[in-house]
């Protein structure tokens, strides 16, 4: 687990010196997220915090306004007996608002919030596996740190509220934990006129 911890500032690094520095928020831009995300489970879904991988794909109204679409999924086990085999994945649809108040603003905060389904699905050697796909609401926030005008490392927090449906989970309400690493490109949208000169 600690290994898996430790790619991920590592894949960073690798991803930033690869990139060159080609094109930040602007309005009708998108924006493409690969990024790693580490899972603090509720505990009373008894299932083992782990890393996983996903993607967002982001596109924005106003340098401000952002409408954000993301999946990811991993795969851990149960914390009771470490022999189920748990694959979890979910689909986020959610509204971002950018601290975005400079043109050339290189460090750009954001909240964000929106609604989304979290899929488990649990399995053991003999046993039927089971399933089930919670409905989940998501509130938080993070920081891009551009590098240039295109490129970004993205760090970001999110709370994830939902209920299980007694396939997998119990009916109750559960709270888990993300905390999210990755790099962003923004594409296209409207550049800012030149300024005016006076001769």
């Amino acid at each position: 687990m600690r290994n898996r911890i430790l790619l991920l500032p590592i894949a960073v690094l690798m991803l930033w010196c690869a990139t060159p520095a080609l094109a930040q928020n602007r309005s009708e831009s998108f924006e493409l997220n690969p990024y790693m995300v580490f899972t603090d489970f509720d505990n009373q879904t008894e299932i083992d915090q782990d890393v996983g991988f996903g993607f967002r794909f982001g596109y924005n109204f106003t340098p401000l306004h952002e409408l954000e679409f993301s999946f990811d999924g991993l795969s851990t086990n149960d914390t009771v007996v470490g022999q189920i085999d748990v694959d979890v994945t979910k689909f986020i649809t959610n509204y971002t608002f950018n601290f975005n108040f400079q043109r050339k603003q290189q460090v750009v905060p954001y909240v964000t919030t929106g609604f989304g389904f979290i899929r488990f699905n649990a399995s053991a050697p003999g046993i039927p596996s089971d399933d089930e796909t919670d409905m989940l609401f998501n509130f938080g926030g993070g920081v891009r740190f551009f590098i240039g005008q295109v490129f970004n490392i993205r760090l970001d927090l999110r709370w994830l509220f939902y209920q299980g449906d007694n396939q997998v989970l119990r009916n109750i309400d559960y709270q888990n934990t993300d905390f999210g690493i990755g790099v962003g490109w923004v594409l296209g949208g409207k550049t800012a006129p030149p300024p005016k000169t006076h001769h």
